[in-house]
Parts: structure tokens; sequence; C-alpha cells
């Protein structure tokens, strides 16, 4: 009886390794799919689009385009903009919405229940739905075509509110309680206590924040006039041919592009599952 329970056991925990497998395989192909069709010349990226041959490393497998696609644009111009936009928005916005979720989350004032209610509220409204009074603001503050036009008005958001006020509001009350009896501000508990206690929620928001600026496509269009400060999602048209699209030459720049974005989440993904988890016990 006890044999054949081992067994059924088994064969269970084999089947859900299996499906594991196959969940982390429909994940990983398009990333394959992606870094693989990169060093393929263009006339076999085209013939193995529609095809599995698109999965398969045959063939010349060169570099050439991504020589292409330093020759016909300014990468590292554009990855600089990109790269400073991404991290003004993570480095300012951590400080902002962090201190937000720890004033809603943990302290006490009149209005603090209004401005939970509206902040839920406004995780609902799309981007979409206000972006043309964010560039009215952005035009007549004078910032248009500047760094400043990209980062500022991403710095505060709802959702990444939500996220530290739910975090905050599972802190012990007595880690507060004692710091203000010590004769610590409320600020210097936020810095000193609360948030080097905070570094999964942190890491959290900052992945989600990073990936947001990184392939953010419709404010950069709207508040940049030249190439000055235009980003990377914007620079990829550049590679759209009038007459041809030279996919090799696209697939070589997304990589390129996407790269960044996986070695941060490999560096902090212990932190990123950690809070996901945490969040997911608090409901």
């Amino acid at each position: 009886m006890m044999a054949g329970k081992k067994t059924q056991r088994k064969i269970t925990n084999i089947l859900f390794y299996l499906l594991y497998v196959v969940v982390a395989l429909i994940f990983i192909a398009p990333l394959w799919f992606l870094f693989l069709s990169a060093m393929k010349e263009e006339t076999q990226v085209v013939s193995d689009m529609a095809t599995m041959k698109a999965f398969v490393p045959y063939g010349t497998l060169t570099f050439d385009n991504y020589k292409a696609v330093f020759e016909k644009l300014d990468f590292l111009h554009y990855f600089r903009n990109t790269l400073l936009n991404a991290l003004l928005q993570v480095a300012f916005g951590m400080v902002i919405n962090g201190m937000m979720g720890y004033a809603l989350g943990m302290l006490k004032f009149r209005g603090s229940k209004l401005l939970v209610s509206l902040m839920i509220a406004l995780t609902i409204i799309p981007t979409e739905a206000v972006v043309i009074n964010r560039f009215m603001v952005t035009k007549d503050l004078g910032l248009l075509n500047t760094l400043w036009a990209l980062s500022v008005p991403n710095m505060a958001t709802p959702m990444y509110v939500y996220l530290f006020y739910q975090h905050f509001r599972g802190m012990p009350k007595e880690l507060l309680e004692a710091a203000v009896i010590d004769g610590e501000s409320y600020t210097g508990i936020f810095f000193k206590i609360m948030t080097p206690l905070s570094k999964p929620i942190y890491s959290t928001v900052a992945i989600m924040t990073l990936i947001r600026a990184w392939g953010d496509l419709l404010w950069p269009t709207l508040v940049t006039r030249d190439n000055t400060w235009r980003t990377l999602t914007q620079a990829l048209r550049g590679l759209d041919d009038s007459v041809y699209t030279f996919w090799g030459q696209i697939f070589a720049f997304s990589a390129m592009m996407t790269l960044p974005l996986l070695v941060v989440f490999v560096l902090f993904q212990k932190q990123f599952v950690q809070s996901v988890a945490m969040s997911g016990i608090k409901g």
C-alpha cells in the first residue's frame, strides 16, 4: 500500500516537473528566437521566420546585424538617453513613492483614508487618459525636449505607491513607536530603519520602474523634438526602411535593448521573488 502511494507520488512529481519545463520553454522561446535571429543572415531570417527553423541554430551565424545597427544609428547615444531617463525615474521614484507609501501605511493623520482611496482609484486610470494633461503641464513648464521632460512626470506612480503602502502597512508598528520614543524623526525612521528593512519591495518596484521606463514609447515621442534626448524605442524606427524592413538588424537592436533588463533581473531575482511572495501572503 505504501509502495503504491510512493510510486503515485513520484509519478505526480515527474508530471509536475514536466509541466514546469514546458512552461519555462514557452517563456524562454521568444528570447531564444530573438537572440538567435539577430545572428542570422537577412535572407535566412526572413525564410525561417514563419517556421520552426527560427529556433534552430544552423547556417551562418555572424555579428553583421549588430555591426549594421552601429553603422546606421548612434546606438550608444540613444542608450545613454534611455539609461539616464531610467536611472532618474528609479532613483527619485524610490524616494517619492516610498515616502508616500510609508506615510499612508504607517502614519496616522487626518485625511489618510481618503488619500488611500484616491490612490487606489488612480491605479485603474490608464496613462493614455491623462497623457495630454501631463503633456500640457510639461510644455507650460518649458521642459519639452529635455531629460527632465522624460523622467519627472513618471517619478510618482499610484501603483508603486500602493505597493509601498501595502508593504509598510504590514510592518510592526512597535518599530515606529520605539524610534519615536528614542527621539528619532519620522524622516529619520524612514531612511534609517524602514528602508533597510524593505529591500525586497524596493527591488521589485525598481525593476518594474526600470522596465516601464526602458520600454516606454508614447511619452518620449510626445516630449522630444529631435535626436538630442530620443530613446532606444524611438531609435528602433530608424531601422525600418520605407522600401524594405531589415529584420535581422531589428532583432539585433532589440537584443541589445533587452540584454540590460535580463542582467538586472538575474541580479535581483531573489529580492523580486521574495517581495512577490510576501505580498501574496499578505493578501
